[in-house]
């Protein structure tokens, strides 16, 4: 999203050790100890994702990636990226890490179940959403397409995902083969 915007930006890449943690400095940046986190030219932290891509779509206007306030689009802009973050984003998060919804280890085969059948289910509402047309608010692209190919490329399985809803599949391949964000898709091992 920065590199479609044009916005000047840095980007700090973390390693994480042993045991996949991040480094104890992040802690002086965002006290949740999350990626990505989006420090603003006056100091203040930003972190979640859907709120990064808000901020972002609206300070760069030009960029064409927010729909004007007030606006239809918007109003489906805004529920998408709700839905994205809130349904989506969290069944992605239960399936991968599912130590982290129970306290139970014998718990988290259920949970993951329940994840992929979840996203199973969520998919199909985005594919329905998308129809036919190339971007999720028709002919245009903007910040939510970004958020929802990324959170196909985390999907399970990318190719079932395409076989079943083709249409998911290539508003991944055209996100992910913009100009822009190829290279950044790249760097963090995403295609």
């Amino acid at each position: 999203m920065l590199a479609e915007c044009g916005a000047p930006h840095e980007v700090i890449t973390l390693d994480r050790d042993a045991e996949g943690r991040l480094p104890e400095s992040l802690r002086t940046i965002n006290p949740m100890m999350q990626v990505p986190s989006l420090l603003l030219p006056d100091g203040l932290v930003m972190t979640e994702s859907s709120a990064m891509l808000l901020y972002l779509g609206d300070a760069y206007p030009n960029a064409g990636l927010a729909p004007a306030i007030g606006t239809a689009q918007r109003a489906q802009y805004l529920r998408w990226m709700a839905f994205l973050a809130t349904t989506l984003y969290m069944s992605d998060l239960r399936l991968y890490y599912p130590h982290k919804y129970t306290v139970d280890p014998a718990g988290t085969e259920g949970i993951k179940s329940k994840a992929a059948a979840d996203m199973d289910n969520e998919f199909g509402i985005l594919s329905l959403a998308l129809g036919n047309d190339p971007f999720l608010l028709g002919e245009r692209v903007s910040a939510v397409d970004i958020y929802a190919a990324m959170l196909i490329n985390w999907g399970p399985d990318l190719a079932a995902l395409g076989a079943k809803h083709p249409n998911l599949k290539s508003l991944h391949d055209r996100v992910a083969s913009r100009p822009l964000i190829a290279p950044v898709w790249r760097r963090n091992g995403m295609g």
